[in-house]
């Protein structure tokens, strides 16, 4: 099927769009169509690229909500520091077939992924 520019895209990709336009999340759009958060994501964010779609809304920076859990925030730098070369050739391979353009966007994925398991595995 042929998007609004005229370019190819699957069936999947135009329904993620439609309902990113229809004002739902992407964890809704997951949801509701039983796609894998990754893949609504990556759709959504191929559609902002194309200016398909408007661009994701900007989330100010703020610690405090972090705070009231006691974690210091540490930083990814850390983490990398504490791989072996392997670990990290590793996770640079995942991180580009996940089609994500930075280690902070890999590991957010992660992190949503499993929360959403946990979610749906708990019910």
């Amino acid at each position: 099927m042929r998007d609004w520019n005229g370019a190819y895209r699957s069936p999947d990709t135009l329904k993620i769009w439609e309902l990113s336009r229809d004002g739902l999340s992407a964890r809704e759009i997951s949801a509701r169509l039983g796609f894998k958060f990754n893949k609504v994501n990556s759709a959504l964010r191929r559609g902002r690229e194309a200016n398909i779609l408007p661009p994701a809304p900007k989330k100010p920076i703020s610690y405090v909500r972090h705070h009231k859990n006691y974690l210091r925030l540490g930083s990814i730098s850390t983490v990398l520091d504490d791989l072996t070369n392997e670990q990290v050739d590793w996770l640079a391979a995942q991180t580009r077939q996940l089609g994500c353009e930075t280690v902070a966007e890999f590991i957010l994925e992660l992190v949503r992924d499993s929360h959403a398991d946990e979610e749906l595995k708990n019910g």
